[in-house]
């Protein structure tokens, strides 16, 4: 089993992510107002997204005093609500395990070290593998599912994340706030970035 996977975007009229010359004052409550519309368990962004919410001072990274187990951490906390970040390499790191009231889970490959494992564990973040060297999100999706309950999970992008989700055929419904602008820019990011050729 696998949660039910919405993806929620805010573009404009030719698929681009939102950008400072759209001259957007108020675009978050578009996006937000109607996100909070979607009943989900939890939301996904990747790495870049997830680092306004994350740490802003960075942790040294001494070795871990013993090797840690590649597998997968659920934290004891009380949130019903989770955020998720795609985070390969692991380089978010956190002062606290929430994100406003929304609990966070690392998807991480074994790559990682033990010494960023132990910094997880010391701020009670959660984490759970989803490949050795690349990320299964089907296997993602299935232990979202199995160890934390959730049930419809939104996708938050930004675009490589919802490119890797539809490469994968794991999007069940698509939600989008159409910007009425047209941004026409050559090489800015679209709402869904997958490959050279995809379609």
């Amino acid at each position: 089993m696998k949660p039910y996977v919405i993806c929620h975007m805010l573009g404009s009229v030719d698929g681009r992510i939102k950008q400072d010359i759209w001259g957007f004052k108020d675009h978050h409550k578009y996006f937000e107002e109607t996100a909070e519309q979607i009943a989900a368990d939890a939301w996904l962004v990747g790495r870049v997204t997830m680092e306004e919410f994350s740490s802003k001072t960075g942790y040294p990274m001494t070795e871990a005093s013993v090797e840690i187990e590649k597998s997968d951490y659920v934290a004891v906390q009380p949130a019903s609500v989770y955020a998720v970040v795609i985070d390969p390499s692991g380089k978010c790191f956190w002062d606290t395990n929430m994100v406003s009231t929304e609990h966070v889970i690392e998807v991480l490959t074994e790559k990682v070290s033990s010494a960023y494992l132990q910094h997880l564990r010391d701020k009670n973040v959660s984490y759970i593998f989803g490949g050795k060297e690349e990320l299964d999100l089907e296997l993602v999706l299935k232990k979202l599912y199995k160890l934390f309950g959730i049930r419809i999970l939104r996708i938050d992008g930004g675009g490589h994340v919802n490119g890797s989700f539809l490469m994968a055929g794991l999007i069940d419904e698509f939600s989008l706030v159409l910007a009425p602008v047209a941004d026409g820019t050559i090489g800015s990011p679209s709402v869904f970035e997958a490959e050279e050729g995809y379609g």
